[in-house]
């Protein structure tokens, strides 16, 4: 027997429309603000093993959020492992399809996507970024036979930092570079301008950036002292040549760097004193120090 014509429960735009605004009122009452960060390098995404070369946030769009868990952390949260303590707590909070795509530009992308980050500024006294790992889009299982969903609910973990380039333009989500990147420290001499927080600098033969042999984002500069802190670092600065500031063209020379004796690095790691260890051990001249040839 056919469902009664007289009554229309799926497919009316009116009642549709009646239950976003209430879900998106009810977020705005009950909900939190927070910032959206989409991984602006996605184009460099590899897409047999999913994951990103060197993931980019530079943007970030304010949203309001509903937390679903509101009473405690979900998921496996702490577990030892054969890789030691693992923190797997997990957060479940509600955005409003709508309220997404009048913030967030739909041109390369309708939804949160995983892989993104999440900032909450209330979290942990000063704020703490989370990381989706899955987005799920039928929490509302098609009410009124909507087929679009009228919000997205967001499964998230702690956002483990692994020298990401975060340079959102807010300074409490880009202080997480600050407190937690690898970074070297360089000693310039004689410095011509002022290098620029969260500028590219680099070293190149021909001082176009297009020919850079190594580069870095700057973190501070200290002119009285002519140290720059970079992070996010590739490639090998050379003792004598320049350091050049993409965007303010500042430039010095680069004096007496030894990656080895870097402070920064004897604070984490011991290079210099496996080098010198090795030393004793393994015959360097040798054409082939770790093998019989």
């Amino acid at each position: 027997m056919a469902v009664s014509q007289y009554f229309n429960n799926y497919g009316a735009l009116n009642e549709q429309r009646v239950i976003e605004d209430l879900i998106i009122e009810s977020i705005k009452i009950m909900g939190f603000d927070a910032y959206y960060l989409p991984n602006d390098n996605d184009g460099a995404r590899d897409l047999l093993y999913g994951e990103d070369p060197l993931r980019m946030f530079t943007s970030a769009f304010p949203l309001e959020f509903y937390l679903s868990d509101h009473l405690d952390y979900q998921g496996q949260q702490e577990i030892f492992s054969k890789f030691g303590l693992e923190i797997k707590d997990v957060v479940n909070v509600i955005c409003s399809k709508n309220s997404f795509a009048q913030r967030v530009p739909q041109n390369t992308f309708t939804r949160p996507r995983e892989g993104d980050l999440i900032y909450v500024p209330f979290l942990n006294g000063t704020g703490e970024l989370y990381e989706i790992t899955f987005t799920e889009q039928a929490k509302d299982f098609h009410m009124l036979g909507r087929r679009q969903p009228y919000f997205y609910e967001l499964r998230m973990e702690k956002f483990k930092y692994s020298q990401e380039v975060i340079a959102s333009g807010v300074a409490d989500i880009d202080d997480v570079v600050y407190e937690s990147a690898y970074q070297l420290h360089l000693n310039l001499g004689t410095v011509t301008g002022l290098y620029a927080i969260n500028e590219i600098v680099f070293q190149s033969p021909d001082s176009t950036y297009a020919n850079a042999t190594s580069l870095g984002t700057v973190q501070t500069w200290i002119p009285s002292s002519n140290t720059l802190s970079i992070s996010n670092i590739a490639g090998e600065f050379i003792n004598g040549q320049s350091i050049i500031g993409q965007t303010s063209g500042a430039f010095g020379p680069l004096i007496q760097f030894d990656p080895l004796k870097d402070p920064s690095y004897r604070e984490v790691y011991d290079n210099e004193y496996i080098a010198n260890s090795a030393i004793s051990v393994i015959d360097f001249s040798e054409t082939n120090p770790f093998g019989n040839i």
